[in-house]
């Protein structure tokens, strides 16, 4: 077992729940009060022992192999993040996100992963995203650039732009044309020239992916929902008071539509 030091408040609970909505199907699943990802040919389970403040990887992995699992399970939990000047500054303005103290954007398992699923979440709904991507995985069995490009993606219920996009994605991967080990700055310059990828899923990809503290989808019909706000326009204007932490409002707000 790996044990990864938390820096509280770290609202386990909660974050499970949000990333319950956005998970690769197959691949990962919540159950019993922690995460669950298949990995190679092996099974890692992540849990959180909250009085002494450690995150526990466990998996039926090899020995050897165990330390390659701190990288992303720490991608997507982001276990020593102090997040207490953080709220400092957005709870006065947001005084709705003392309900979860502690709550940050979560990263991913998978880079890949994680695009190909932002770019099918754009203008649906998050069961709709979740459901066009459990087709994609029957389709691929694995998701990798490789397998997406030989799979057949007729009829999976997404418009044949998006369809475009996701092998437009996947040709550039794997003809070397992107790097999403990239820092973001470059990697954001680079999928805006992909066909089909546009603010809104860089915008989401920023936060995730970028880890850009600021990042800021103001287009989205959820979040403006979320917000209260009448447009995209007047989200923008009242989100100035939440910078440079924009990001961690955006997620709070979803985690709590």
């Amino acid at each position: 077992m790996i044990e990864l030091p938390v820096v509280k408040p770290f609202p386990w609970q909660q974050l499970l729940e949000y990333l319950s909505f956005r998970l690769v199907p197959e691949f990962e699943s919540i159950a019993d009060n922690h995460y669950q990802r298949i990995y190679r040919d092996g099974l890692v389970r992540v849990s959180y022992d909250e009085p002494n403040g450690l995150l526990q990887i466990k998996s039926d992995l090899p020995q050897d192999q165990l330390d390659n699992l701190i990288v992303p399970v720490s991608r997507i939990f982001r276990p020593q993040l102090c997040t207490q000047a953080i709220y400092q500054q957005l709870l006065p303005h947001l005084p709705i996100l003392a309900k979860s103290p502690g709550f940050r954007p979560l990263g991913c398992w998978d880079p890949f992963e994680l695009c190909l699923r932002t770019i099918i979440g754009q203008q649906v709904t998050v069961a709709a995203a979740n459901t066009i991507m459990r087709r994609l995985v029957e389709r691929c069995g694995q998701l990798t650039p490789e397998a997406l490009l030989a799979a057949d993606l007729s009829n999976m219920g997404m418009p044949g732009a998006r369809v475009a996009a996701l092998i437009a994605l996947a040709t550039a991967l794997a003809n070397g044309d992107l790097d999403l080990s990239r820092p973001w700055p470059e990697l954001k310059e680079a999928l805006l020239k992909l066909r089909g990828i546009g603010p809104w899923t860089c915008g989401y990809l920023a936060i995730r992916l970028g880890m850009d503290d600021d990042a800021f989808p103001e287009t989205d019909v959820g979040l403006i929902r979320a917000a209260k706000s009448e447009s995209a326009m007047a989200l923008l204007a009242s989100a100035e008071l939440w910078r440079p932490y924009r990001a961690y409002a955006a997620v709070g707000l979803w985690a709590l539509e």
